[in-house]
């Protein structure tokens, strides 16, 4: 089953067991297993917009760098964003189908 939502110039996609960001103006992907995908958000700021970022887990970190994929989002769009974090969570937690 796929999933996607759009923020701005981006896809936000879980396919599987991989969570994908896509951009609609460059040829820019991040994709990230969901064994080690990693997802920070904080605020509200004085706007009410929420800073998110998408990257690879160091541990229980977010790692530094080209790994990571950070954008803004309003209250608006932050309870389908973490319908669609709960959903990789969920796809991480069940593990691999075995074969």
């Amino acid at each position: 089953m796929v999933y996607e939502m759009r923020v701005d110039h981006l896809f936000l996609r879980l396919d599987g067991r991989v969570f994908e960001v896509l951009s609609d103006q460059s040829d820019y992907q991040h994709r990230v297993h969901v064994d080690v995908v990693g997802f920070a958000i904080k605020g509200p700021d004085r706007h009410g917009r929420y800073k998110v970022r998408i990257g690879m887990l160091d541990g229980d970190e977010l790692r530094l760098g080209p790994t990571r994929t950070q954008f803004e989002l309003e209250e608006a769009q932050l309870e389908r964003f973490t319908a669609l974090v709960e959903l990789a969570k969920a796809a991480r937690d069940a593990g691999p189908d075995p074969w």
